[in-house]
């Protein structure tokens, strides 16, 4: 028996049943008649008797990110007429096309609704969207219009954000690895809110090469969350590589232009066409807010950073931790790593003792992991440290009570290392260091290394 929540079976008697749950909503959410279609053995294929249903022209299996670039390109090139629709797990786009043009674009994927686009671009901050969202439930406008009417975008600013929109959502469609696609031979132009004129072919190539630049820049700047660092800032620590990214492919080369071929050990100049992101490369912002702040997305933010990093002007670092529940589950594993080894050896007692004297004597971790722990393990409860935290932290409690923290490893580290053999203590250091390197590496301004 099958697990899959989309099962369905057919019994001998041709009655369909369905096994999985998802199988059982949408046959419930498609009561009525259907006519079963001719298709293979492999295939089952019905068509509701309701209404006077588009032909359904195309249809198809996604297996691999850009396997939509040919259908795309067939509806372009034959001037079809029609509505395509991509459904995947995280949910559904409809691009609609006329005569090799997208002329309409929609989408149920949550980061590109047209507020989202709107905060994406730094039109609106996320406060403003929140309320522009309260409004457009409250009153059922649109959200474009409730936007406009609570003064937060202007009708110049919201009709061009609307285009890029469905640019974006046609790159989505595109970047799809695994779903289904239908193409119908026809569309209701009464469910279009705004009809565009873009030229699918143009489209097309320029998502082709995004998905070809993304996947190398993915090397290097993993998402939009990493944060570019001017390299006289950067500690080699908290560096993803000490070395300049790997030498673009030659198509690469060329469309990032002279600059990428830059020595990080020859730094010069920063060119002018990257002087505007490469002044928010404070160590602070990530690659999303710079985009927020320049009215740019994530492909086109993340390819001037490449260039940066090929030119040796900036590196990049992981996001800084935010909210003492993330920091705390962050060195958790690296505490549980050092009680793991002392207990190894039998001399987790003692170094309990000693832990929880150094802690008494700081004057502040009673009160920080009241109710909190340590657990037998030596890990302690993240919901509860930020609970404790509220009440003792200062203006920055994400940075105090990570250098508590600190200092917390460390001398378990130090105590450890007089309980145990050098050489098991030397391997413990190593894996602790290996453990909290995400730490490192979301620290703003980065930590030193640690050390027993």
């Amino acid at each position: 028996m099958s697990d899959r929540e989309d099962l369905l079976r057919v019994d001998v008697t041709g009655t369909v049943h369905p096994v999985g749950r998802t199988a059982s909503q949408q046959l419930r959410s498609r009561a009525g008649e259907w006519r079963a279609l001719p298709s293979p053995k492999n295939l089952i294929v019905m068509r509701s008797e309701v209404g006077n249903a588009p032909v359904l022209k195309l249809a198809g299996e996604i297996r691999t990110p850009g396997a939509l670039c040919d259908v795309v390109a067939l509806i372009a090139q034959s001037n079809w007429r029609g509505e395509l629709l991509v459904i995947e797990e995280e949910g559904s786009r409809s691009l609609t096309f006329d005569v090799g043009s997208l002329i309409g674009a929609a989408s149920t994927v949550a980061s590109e609704r047209l507020g989202e686009t709107l905060y994406r671009f730094g039109v609106v901050t996320r406060e403003e969207l929140e309320r522009v969202i309260l409004v457009s439930n409250a009153s059922g406008k649109r959200l474009g219009e409730a936007a406009i009417e609570l003064d937060f975008v202007t009708a110049e600013e919201l009709y061009p954000m609307m285009s890029r929109q469905a640019e974006e959502i046609f790159y989505g469609a595109l970047r799809v690895g695994e779903g289904m696609f239908y193409f119908y031979d026809r569309y209701d132009e009464k469910s279009m809110l705004r009809r565009h004129n873009l030229h699918t072919a143009s489209l097309l190539m320029e998502g082709a090469r995004r998905m070809d630049e993304m996947r190398f820049f993915r090397e290097k700047i993993p998402n939009d969350d990493y944060v570019p660092v001017r390299a006289a800032y950067i500690s080699p620590i908290s560096a993803i590589s000490h070395n300049a990214p790997p030498s673009p492919p030659p198509a690469l080369r060329a469309s990032l232009g002279a600059e990428s071929n830059t020595s990080s050990r020859d730094v010069g100049k920063v060119p002018e066409n990257l002087d505007e992101v490469y002044a928010l490369c404070d160590g602070k912002l990530s690659i999303a807010e710079i985009g927020r702040r320049i009215g740019q997305l994530e492909f086109e933010v993340t390819r001037v950073v490449f260039q940066l990093m090929r030119g040796g002007f900036v590196q990049v670092i992981a996001p800084r931790l935010r909210g003492p529940e993330a920091i705390l589950e962050a060195f958790n594993p690296g505490i549980i790593e050092v009680h793991r080894h002392v207990d190894a050896a039998k001399r987790g007692q003692e170094f309990r003792e000693g832990l929880a004297r150094f802690a008494t004597g700081g004057g502040v971790y009673d009160a920080l992991f009241q109710g909190a722990g340590p657990l037998p393990d030596g890990s302690f409860r993240p919901e509860r440290v930020a609970r404790n935290l509220v009440a003792i932290a200062g203006d920055d409690p994400d940075a105090w009570l990570m250098q508590l923290l600190h200092e917390y490893v460390g001398f378990a580290l130090f105590h450890a290392g007089s309980l145990l053999p050098r050489e098991v203590e030397a391997g413990l250091v190593n894996a602790v260091t290996e453990l909290l390197k995400p730490v490192r590496t979301h620290e703003n301004p980065p930590q030193a290394a640690l050390q027993p």
